[in-house]
């Protein structure tokens, strides 16, 4: 194993990567959670999300969990509860647990999964990941499920208009931590390209894969992938009529993973699904907007 300076200060090369893309007030912390998720072998802590909605009230053009694309869908509690339950026998001491989508808000749901989560990972900061719009909308169970269940709101900012003044007095309300992530500015979108014909390298394309780094390990369907893309690439085969294949190695069951070392070193490696990725190409500084649903937007 390389001396730790050495791993890190190969990884604040990357640094500049983040900041193009994820330019915020929190920039210090988003920078030492990459430092951290990427040294994970080193540390053994990471961060894990979850799909519990497929589809978005945005829709943004060229969206990595091809949320836009996806039909109107929720996450069943019995079944995030089994996938809780599978990945804390595992580990219960997350980086952070991520509840996501699509838009998490839609979920009528909602503060039963924050429930669930907090059951299964006690001491895991966990947080919701939304774009912020239906905040205002919310009953009060919701905030206070959200201050019992110490849920933190995540909004990932868009150049969208936010009552941001009521959000913050419903937090400071509820005692509800609220932190922004992300630019307001219309070129705050990153691309990925996908090859469609599988030809990349997949050593090459992982060791340029911002998603790599750790930060988009997810858990679906008692599953832990590497990337969000492949974790949902069925949304857009579906649509698009495609065959992006998935295999057994592009991904770890949960029910055959050992401990958390043998993760650690999956999460560690390429997968076969990275032929599919043209990561040297990806575009940083895209303009947001509504997706036209056209396959250019992801090729």
């Amino acid at each position: 194993m390389k001396p730790k300076f050495v791993i890190t200060r190969r990884l604040l090369k990357k640094i500049p990567y983040l900041i193009k893309t994820y330019v915020s007030p929190h920039i210090l912390q988003d920078t030492a959670e990459l430092l951290l998720v990427s040294n994970k072998k080193i540390t053994g802590i990471f961060p894990v999300e979850i799909h519990v909605t497929e589809h978005c009230n945005l829709n943004c053009r060229a969206c990595s969990h091809f949320s836009c694309l996806a039909d109107e869908e929720y996450l069943d509690p019995a079944a995030f509860e089994s996938d809780c339950q599978k990945l804390s026998r595992i580990t219960n001491k997350l980086y952070a647990f991520k509840l996501l989508g699509g838009e998490p808000l839609l979920h009528p749901k909602i503060t039963e999964l924050n429930a669930i989560a907090r059951k299964y990972f006690p001491t895991t900061p966990i947080q919701i990941t939304t774009n912020g719009v239906l905040l205002t909308t919310l009953p009060e169970e919701f905030w206070i499920n959200c201050r019992d269940n110490h849920i933190k709101i995540v909004i990932s900012q868009y150049p969208i208009k936010l009552d941001k003044k009521k959000i913050k007095e419903l937090g400071k309300k509820y005692q509800v931590q609220i932190q922004y992530v992300g630019s307001t500015n219309p070129d705050r979108m990153l691309k990925m390209p996908l090859d469609l014909s599988g030809g990349q390298n997949t050593a090459l394309s992982f060791k340029n894969c911002v998603m790599s780094w750790g930060m988009c390990i997810t858990l679906r369907e008692g599953k832990i992938f590497t990337c969000a893309v492949a974790a949902h690439i069925k949304l857009f085969n579906k649509y698009f009529n495609q065959n992006l294949a998935l295999t057994d190695a592009d991904f770890a069951s949960l029910d055959k993973i050992k401990d958390k070392k043998e993760l650690l070193e999956y999460l560690s490696r390429p997968i076969p699904f990275c032929r599919y990725c043209r990561t040297r190409e990806t575009k940083f500084g895209e303009l947001w907007g509504v997706s036209k649903k056209e396959i250019t937007e992801w090729v």
